[in-house]
């Protein structure tokens, strides 16, 4: 039973430590994502003013 137990832990431990890399893996890549749009619209909108 202790084994059983010891088992089940472990596994829900798991399973929490990849929901939680999981997450922290979107929020780094929404704030990249973010950063390089706003950076990629300053370019074009720099590029659009100086052909006009």
């Amino acid at each position: 039973m202790l084994g059983l137990r010891l088992i089940a832990g472990l596994s829900v431990r798991g399973v929490s430590d990849v929901i939680v890399a999981g997450v922290s893996l979107v929020i780094g890549f929404g704030f990249w994502v973010f950063v390089t749009s706003v950076l990629c619209s300053v370019a074009f909108f720099r590029c659009a003013k100086q052909a006009s």
